[in-house]
């Protein structure tokens, strides 16, 4: 504005001096023009020149910013491809322990580590066993064990607190682990593998760095939400294998009791079949469901033909008798006296006893049927001894 005030008023002069023939004016104004050029440079270094650069610099500042956000999303993309890596690794349909050393290496490439272990907790002997390694470390899977509470990891393990040291040597925690060399690094990063939902902790987890390092916010964001997909990979592939132990104990357990009830059962069958009284077992309405070859030849019928009837439809009078199965139900033995009809249709007296009876865990009667042909001609023939004695004593006293 000032420069275009100026050069208004230095042609305005100008124009002036020319129509009035003032030759001293015109000479001045001749001076004066080139002023003009002067001030522009002037209002440029001190006005436009400043601003201009405050520009580049912010221009440049803002560049600088886009390429650190375009590294934090390739940083931040690299870390979710980790993050899926990890998780198919560790749900992959291979061993176990081939899935964790897969981890193990995944998270060394993604953290940029030198090492990575894993360790699991035995919680029978209360220590830390080294389950896995990323490809670069050497086999000690399972030989080395840390205390629960000792170093670096055991500490982490006992107090659920995660570690992260930038000169792992100078910490009063620090031990040298046999056969893990942990003195040849310089920074550690260690996890707890801790179930949240039911407050178990399943392991450890640490990467090492052979220099110093600080850890970003995006590295610790990464570790923590890995830690907590191995935690629960553990924790389930330790619950399959004990459902797989309790499985195979109860496939055990079942196939040894029923080696015992097949034993049993065969044993009973023997008795039952050598007896020399006529057995049956009856359902608890009385049908029969086995009959040995003493209750065949009783009753005159096959033992197939009797495990189609009830016992007491062979009874003349089947009231009496079937009061039993009230009685055997009640858990009480219970006998009683009726008349069975042969196939023949023979008349037999017989006496009939059961009791409760189990055999592969479900309940039938027991019942023992014997004749009494032999007692009841016995009888009748005392009864007809008696009956001449004492006519025999009528006829002396007379």
């Amino acid at each position: 504005m000032l420069l275009l005030v100026a050069s208004v008023s230095i042609g305005a002069a100008a124009g002036y001096s020319l129509s009035g023939t003032n030759r001293a004016g015109l000479l001045l104004i001749f001076a004066l023009l080139p002023g003009v050029p002067l001030l522009s440079y002037l209002i440029y270094r001190k006005m436009i020149f400043p601003y201009y650069r405050r520009l580049e610099d912010s221009n440049l500042e803002l560049h600088l910013k886009h390429e650190e956000l375009l590294d934090v999303k390739d940083d931040l993309f690299i870390k979710f491809l980790g993050i899926y890596d990890v998780n198919y690794a560790a749900n992959s349909p291979h061993l176990f322990k081939d899935r964790m050393k897969e981890v193990a290496d995944i998270t060394a490439r993604v953290m940029e580590a030198d090492a990575c272990f894993i360790f699991l907790y035995d919680r029978k002997k209360d220590e830390l066993v080294f389950e896995a390694a990323n490809k670069n470390y050497g086999e000690k899977e399972g030989e080395v064990r840390i205390p629960l509470g000792e170093g670096i990891e055991g500490w982490v393990g006992r107090r659920l607190e995660p570690v992260m040291l930038k000169d792992l040597r100078n910490d009063a925690r620090f031990r040298e682990i046999p056969g893990l060399a942990f003195a040849r690094y310089s920074s550690i990063y260690c996890l707890p593998l801790y179930v949240y939902s039911n407050g178990a902790l399943v392991g450890v987890m640490d990467v090492l760095y052979s220099k110093a390092k600080n850890f970003t916010d995006e590295e610790i964001n990464f570790f923590t939400t890995l830690s907590g997909i191995i935690a629960t990979t553990i924790q389930n592939e330790q619950m399959q294998l004990e459902l797989q132990k309790m499985n195979i104990e109860l496939e055990q357990w079942v196939a040894e009791k029923t080696e015992e009830l097949r034993a049993s059962e065969e044993r009973y069958r023997t008795l039952v079949e050598n007896a020399f009284e006529s057995i049956f077992v009856l359902a608890e309405n009385g049908d029969v469901v086995f009959a040995n070859e003493q209750a065949a030849h009783l009753t005159g019928y096959s033992k197939y033909d009797l495990f189609h009837k009830n016992l007491f439809e062979l009874f003349v009078d089947s009231g009496k008798p079937k009061e039993i199965l009230t009685e055997v139900v009640q858990g009480r033995q219970s006998v009683r006296h009726g008349d069975l009809k042969r196939s023949d249709g023979i008349v037999v007296p017989v006496e009939v006893s059961a009791v409760g009876l189990v055999l592969m865990g479900k309940r039938f009667v027991q019942s023992v049927v014997r004749d009494m042909s032999s007692r009841v001609r016995l009888e009748r023939l005392l009864e007809e001894k008696e009956s001449q004695i004492s006519s025999l004593r009528s006829k002396l006293k007379v």
